[in-house]
């Protein structure tokens, strides 16, 4: 069944596992059956992919989606800027982590969105939390000082994904110096993202944490490591598919090209009824997408939808996107 597929496929995410979802569709069979098999591949080998492939021959087309945990958040202080960083990161796909020495900062009820807040002195902490280069950091302490010590001990380890450390420009100019004449090389000085944040000229906790986020956001999906999983899947909406426990369909991008505003990897639970979780990027190709997934919800059905969306259609139908996309849509108590 397509939901076992997706337990399956949720239940690894939550382990922190890599895995590949995959879908074999038969050419020859009839266009409302069009799946024939499904089934998930857990952990890397050689074949692996980091990239969604779509992949055809003469009798039948192979989707390979490769999956990961969501990007882990591990913000370095419990003060003000870190409470709403924490709640706004939660809502754009990534894990937070806050650490802070402070009892009356570190506990669940101030970060009740966080998936673990750890009260411990910083390089204790740290050296727990084993920082990986898939992970983001933020140094935002109590101060400048204990700000110097976490970044002095993330310079001398492997690099995470992303490293930024709040502070003015005059006293992350001192700090660097001295960091220089320790022995740092320059080119991991630079990889620290400090002044912190997209420069949108904030202000307040809430202001600074956006500019923080926003600047997350373009690191993820501009300055991918050579090896992250590049996807549009998002472990949230692969929950919701999970358990769902009403009748529905699972549409899913395989291959899109042009300025379509979603890639392969997005998904969408769509309702009998017409009501959705997630999206696949909106407007007139989502709409269809809807139309045909509500149909089939519940039916056992599926099928590969392709959408066509050129220039002058996205201009005559006030659309700011066109492109094409190829849309899986099954039923998720299809069986294969």
């Amino acid at each position: 069944m397509v939901k076992d597929c997706y337990k399956e496929l949720a239940s690894a995410l939550r382990a922190g596992e890599t895995c590949r979802l995959m879908t074999v569709l038969g050419k020859n069979r009839p266009e409302q059956q069009a799946v024939c098999d499904k089934y998930i591949l857990r952990g890397k080998d050689a074949s692996f992919s980091l990239v969604p492939v779509m992949e055809e021959n003469e009798s039948e087309i192979r989707i390979c989606e490769p999956a990961g945990p969501k990007a882990r958040l591990i913000i370095l202080g419990g003060g003000h800027i870190s409470k709403e960083l924490c709640s706004f990161a939660v809502k754009t796909g990534f894990t937070p982590w806050v650490i802070d020495e402070r009892e009356e900062f570190a506990n669940t009820s101030r970060f009740p969105d966080a998936e673990k807040v750890i009260c411990a002195p910083f390089m204790q902490a740290l050296a727990g939390v084993q920082v990986a280069s898939c992970d983001y950091v933020v140094i935002v302490t109590r101060g400048h000082s204990c700000d110097g010590d976490c970044l002095r001990y993330l310079l001398e380890r492997e690099l995470p994904g992303y490293l930024g450390m709040i502070g003015s420009r005059r006293r992350v100019q001192a700090q660097f110096a001295m960091f220089r004449k320790e022995g740092v090389p320059q080119e991991r000085l630079d990889f620290v993202h400090t002044p912190i944040g997209l420069d949108i000229k904030a202000v307040t906790p809430e202001e600074i944490a956006v500019s923080i986020l926003a600047e997350l956001i373009l690191v993820k999906r501009t300055d991918r490591r050579e090896d992250s999983i590049q996807t549009d899947l998002e472990p949230s909406i692969v929950e919701e598919i999970a358990f769902c426990l009403e009748p529905a369909a699972v549409a899913t991008i395989v291959r899109a090209s042009g300025s379509t505003p979603r890639k392969e990897g997005a998904k969408m639970l769509v309702f009998a009824d017409g009501s959705i979780r997630g999206t696949i990027g909106g407007g007139l190709g989502e709409s269809q997408v809807i139309r045909r997934a509500a149909a089939i919800a519940g039916t056992g059905r599926s099928c590969l939808y392709h959408f066509v969306m050129d220039a002058d259609v996205a201009a005559r139908d006030g659309m700011a996107c066109g492109g094409n996309m190829d849309v899986l849509i099954e039923d998720l108590g299809a069986e294969y």
